[in-house]
C-alpha cells in the first residue's frame, strides 16, 4: 500500500481518494457536513459565536491561588495606591469576566456588573453577599449597590482617589468567586437535534 501511495505522490496524483486518509486519521475524525434540516433552521447563527462575543478563558483553580487577583488582598494604605491608566484598567478588566468599565455617579471611571435574580428576596441576599465581600477586604466604601426589583447592579470605584485602582479589581475578582447559583433563575435546557 505504501508503494502505491509513494507512486501516486511522485506522479503528482491526489491521495485524498486513497485509503491513506482512513489509515492516517481513522474513519471519523469529528467533522461532518450539516444536514438539510439544520441548514433550513439557520442553526449556524444560533450555535456559532458572534464576532463581539466575550469569551471567558477560565484558568485552573490551582493557578488562581498563586497568580491572579483572588490571591491578593486590598491595600489599606490609600496613599500608596494610584488611579490606573486606561491600558492597566483594560488589562485588569480582562481578569474579571462579566465586569464592564462604566461611568460612576461622580463621572469617574468605575467597573460595573449586574445580576438578574429570581425575586426581590434573592436580590436582597445578593446585595448582602456583595457587601460582605467588600467589607472583608476593607473596601466597602468603594462598593455602590443599586437594586431595581430582582436586579442588582454593583459598581466599584475608589472614591477617595476619584477613579479605578487595583483594589476595585481585587474585590471584583473575589465577588466573581462567590457561589450565587442558588439566587439565579434556573436556565431552561436547550436540546439540539
Amino acid at each position: 500500500m505504501t508503494a502505491s501511495i509513494l507512486c501516486s505522490r511522485q506522479a503528482g496524483g491526489d491521495i485524498r481518494g486513497s485509503g491513506f486518509e482512513k489509515a492516517a486519521f481513522g474513519e471519523n475524525f469529528g467533522a461532518r457536513d450539516p444536514f438539510a434540516g439544520e441548514i433550513a433552521t439557520n442553526f449556524g447563527e444560533n450555535v456559532l459565536g458572534n464576532y463581539n462575543t466575550e469569551h471567558i478563558i477560565k484558568p485552573p483553580d490551582t493557578i488562581k491561588r498563586v497568580l491572579g487577583l483572588t490571591s491578593r488582598r486590598c491595600q489599606d494604605n490609600v496613599s500608596a495606591l494610584a488611579v490606573l491608566s486606561e491600558a492597566d484598567r483594560e488589562l485588569l478588566r480582562n481578569q474579571v469576566p462579566g465586569w464592564k468599565i462604566a461611568s460612576g455617579s461622580s463621572g469617574a471611571a468605575c467597573i460595573q456588573q449586574s445580576w438578574k435574580l429570581t425575586d426581590e428576596a434573592a436580590a436582597e441576599q445578593m446585595a448582602a453577599r456583595l457587601s460582605k465581600v467588600a467589607a472583608d477586604e476593607g473596601h466597602a466604601d468603594s462598593l455602590n449597590l443599586a437594586r431595581v426589583g430582582s436586579e442588582v447592579v454593583a459598581q466599584l470605584c475608589t472614591k477617595s482617589l476619584g477613579g479605578l485602582t487595583e483594589n476595585d479589581f481585587i474585590v471584583a475578582a473575589k465577588i466573581n468567586e462567590l457561589n450565587v447559583s442558588d439566587l439565579l433563575p434556573k436556565r431552561k435546557q436547550r436540546f439540539w437535534a
